[in-house]
């Protein structure tokens, strides 16, 4: 494909947002020179390298550490004009940070400094945002505090999930940033904004590593309803019943009163109705152990769960 604009843009990313972006950028036309996927040791290395390659774009990997002195070389001969970045889970050292002369411009999804940190799409969802959205800013030695260039909001739906936000601001991002490139092939000044100071909301990973995304019953159901949809698809929202682990893919609340203990069953009708530290969880869709993904229905036909019965124990 045809490059339609001359300055020299070097991509670093991380799939999904970093396929999103990609084909944009290549799409309209923009003169990518060089594609650094994440480490070999990451599980999207494959997905990234072979999609780089299948667009025929240069790609450039590194044996151990972003500051290996052939590394840093290679980058420094594509002589790039400026660095995009689509989603990277290690820091960039100073030489990296060097190597191209207009910077490293990141794509960060939630509005800086809100939000700094590995999923700020479950967080602002488990802690009943009403809106979000992207922010390119200039790397610095740390993750998400370098300058801010521009920003975009997004309100967040009633009903969102972490899938529907997650592919929303994908696209969003890529949007921007091929503004943003746009902009820069005409005037290469950018006007950028320090971040200001203090302490601010925080984006920290929610994953079966660390057991965040194991489901506290003692919370009020409208927060475990929350936390269900901002692990939906992508990391799930783990308990366990009958020995057994389950992810809860859905779920509506009530503020019904009941005096059961937290986790326990309550009643089994058309759904199974959960008591939570405040308010009641009627489940609507899960997955039981391995080997079976249903709506509620199923699963209460097949496995008869009883009142007085809990998750979580």
């Amino acid at each position: 494909m045809e490059n339609k604009y001359k300055k020299r843009i070097l991509f670093l990313g991380m799939p999904d947002m970093a396929i999103v972006c990609l084909s944009k950028l290549v799409a309209e036309g923009f003169n990518i020179v060089g594609v650094v996927p994440p480490h070999f040791s990451e599980a999207t290395y494959g997905l990234m390298t072979n999609f780089a390659q299948g667009l025929k774009l240069n790609l450039i990997t590194y044996e151990k550490r972003l500051d290996e002195i052939d590394f840093i070389h290679k980058i420094r001969q594509l002589e790039a004009d400026i660095a995009v970045v689509c989603s990277y889970n290690k820091k960039f050292p100073p030489e990296l940070l060097k190597s191209v002369k207009g910077g490293f411009v990141n794509c960060h999804p939630s509005l800086l400094p809100d939000y700094r940190g590995a999923n700020p799409y479950s967080n602002v969802l488990v802690n009943d945002e009403k809106e979000t959205g992207i922010t390119l800013h200039f790397m610095d030695e740390n993750f998400d505090t370098g300058n801010i260039i521009a920003q975009k909001k997004v309100h967040i739906e009633k009903r969102e999930t972490m899938g529907t936000l997650f592919n929303r601001m994908n696209y969003m991002c890529a949007e921007l940033l091929a503004e943003f490139l746009q902009q820069y092939e005409v005037n290469s000044n950018v006007i950028s904004f320090p971040q200001p100071e203090g302490e601010f909301k925080k984006a920290p990973a929610i994953d079966s590593r660390n057991m965040k995304n194991f489901i506290d019953w003692s919370k009020d159901a409208a927060y475990i309803e929350r936390f269900i949809r901002a692990l939906n698809p992508f990391i799930s929202a783990m308990t366990n019943f009958r020995g057994v682990f389950v992810k809860i893919y859905s779920a509506d609340y009530s503020d019904k009163k009941t005096k059961e203990s937290p986790g326990t069953i309550i009643s089994v009708k058309d759904t199974i109705s959960v008591a939570a530290g405040s308010g009641v969880l009627h489940i609507k869709s899960l997955q039981f152990g391995s080997f079976m993904i249903t709506d509620v229905k199923s699963f209460i036909e097949k496995f008869k769960p009883q009142t007085g019965e809990k998750f979580g124990s």
